[in-house]
């Protein structure tokens, strides 16, 4: 890389689960708005809506690289599986972490990054505890009853900011640099194409929930995927099982549940206010996961949350597990301009970068204990494939280099 004078290194927080026309629209933004470089820190194989991913995240990096990212590095899965807040402050801490990012780019609904901090200092604002906890007293979940607590104090207008699932993302986006003092800049672009998770089509757009259902129905969905990301997913040899991932996975999940009493459902994160009970109940009247999602699910629990300590309790989560910081950077793939994010990191970086299982003798013994809890996380995942995949994935994979 000669100089830094024109040099912009742009990143994105992503899942792409799995990589579509949406996410490649917006890296043409970002490159329109002048990013020279474009890193992307994206999700391994399990998700924030507590699901495992429809492709390995070696297959979904190799996507971003060939449809525009310039170096893919891992959101380990304490955040990946985590609720919005957590989810963007990993991402962020992982990037300003990188030490070379310049600004962080996201799609909103509203497209307007003034209107995004001005939400944020109003959920920031201390007027705000007493307001949202009489609506959480009443029931509601978290974002809505921040949404009400907003709308209260700071009217209508901009409480439909909190109404959008892209606009949280951002307004945590913006909350997690402000809270780490990051010098990153925040950067958002309009969102195009449909509503998140939404089945409607618009030309060539659809949302990322309604590719995952065609490619689980085995319905042709390619007109909605860049061309080279669906040659890449055609030819993926471990595809999702017909009946889906979690599927594949359901009478583990169920037998895992089955085993933990009271006192061990009360220490999977987001579990509390006497939430262990009701699962405790419901896993011994569920025969299928739907069953015991309906059966947990009350007006305050969202189904997303309900999935997640669900993955928590599957996966051997405990609460300790999310009070811990990234403690490296683990790359899954890069081309040229990759290669030179890399080179400006060596200079910047503030946490160890990951390219091979050796860099991984040099960890902290509390990064080590991350790093094997990433490991066997994703060989619970080769379970959910067409075929049972071999252990040990996350410590032999090669780096993916175009």
């Amino acid at each position: 890389m000669n100089g830094t004078e024109n040099r912009k290194i742009s990143a994105v927080i992503c899942e792409y689960n799995p990589f579509h026309n949406g996410h490649e629209y917006m890296i043409k933004k970002m490159r329109e708005d002048g990013a020279t470089h474009i890193v992307a820190c994206m999700s391994g194989n399990f998700t924030q809506r507590g699901e495992v991913a429809v492709f390995d995240k070696y297959t979904r990096a190799m996507a971003a690289l060939s449809c525009g990212a310039d170096l893919v590095m891992e959101l380990p899965v304490s955040f990946a599986c985590s609720w919005a807040e957590r989810f963007a402050f990993g991402g962020v801490y992982l990037l300003d972490a990188l030490g070379c990012v310049d600004e962080i780019a996201f799609g909103s609904e509203c497209g307007d990054i003034s209107k995004l901090k001005t939400a944020v200092c109003a959920v920031n604002n201390d007027s705000m505890k007493t307001v949202l906890k009489q609506y959480l007293d009443t029931g509601m979940t978290f974002a809505a009853a921040r949404q009400k607590a907003v709308e209260k104090i700071y009217g209508k207008e901009l409480s439909e900011v909190l109404s959008s699932p892209n606009n949280i993302l951002g307004i945590e986006y913006i909350k997690a640099l402000q809270q780490i003092g990051s010098k990153i800049q925040p950067h958002t672009i309009l969102r195009t194409g449909t509503a998140h998770d939404s089945t409607e089509i618009r030309g060539t757009m659809t949302s990322a929930g309604h590719i995952r259902q065609m490619i689980t129905a085995e319905e042709n969905y390619t007109a909605y995927i860049p061309e080279k990301a669906a040659k890449l997913y055609s030819e993926t040899e471990n595809l999702s099982p017909k009946e889906g991932r979690m599927a594949k996975l359901e009478g583990a999940i169920l037998y895992q549940l089955r085993t933990m009493n009271k006192k061990e459902l009360a220490e999977l994160p987001e579990v509390g206010e006497g939430l262990e009970n009701r699962i405790y109940e419901s896993v011994r009247k569920s025969t299928n996961l739907n069953e015991l999602i309906d059966y947990i699910k009350t007006k305050r629990y969202t189904h997303a949350r309900i999935r997640r300590m669900i993955m928590y309790a599957f996966l051997g989560f405990k609460k300790n597990n999310l009070q811990t910081l990234p403690q490296y950077i683990k790359v899954l793939g890069l081309n040229d301009k990759g290669r030179e994010i890399l080179k400006a990191a060596k200079n910047t970086a503030k946490l160890s970068l990951v390219m091979k299982y050796a860099d991984v003798r040099s960890l902290s013994d509390s990064a080590k204990e991350m790093y094997d809890f990433e490991s066997r996380c994703d060989d619970v995942y080769a379970l959910s494939g067409k075929k049972t995949d071999i252990c040990g994935r996350n410590c032999t994979s090669p780096i993916i280099i175009l």
